[in-house]
């Protein structure tokens, strides 16, 4: 059963996972973030999150094809 904690920890991504879906470095994401093109928010260790949403709008306004994790 999920709880809610990880219901919302499931909507909000990190910039490697970004990074892994773009096919990029982290370093690309931050720029993206930095620049405001991406929408993401600052926890206060200083980590970064992007709802999944923003993502999703983002990769299709810039025509990016995802690619989908490989499993494990």
């Amino acid at each position: 059963m999920e709880t809610n904690m990880e219901k919302i920890c499931a909507e909000y991504l990190t910039t490697g996972t970004v990074a892994r879906h773009c096919g990029v470095s982290k370093v690309t994401v931050l720029r993206w973030i930095e620049k405001g093109n991406l929408v993401a928010f600052r926890l206060p260790g200083g980590q970064n999150r992007i709802h999944r949403d923003d993502f999703y709008a983002f990769a299709a306004k810039h025509s990016i094809p995802l690619r989908m994790a490989q499993p494990k």
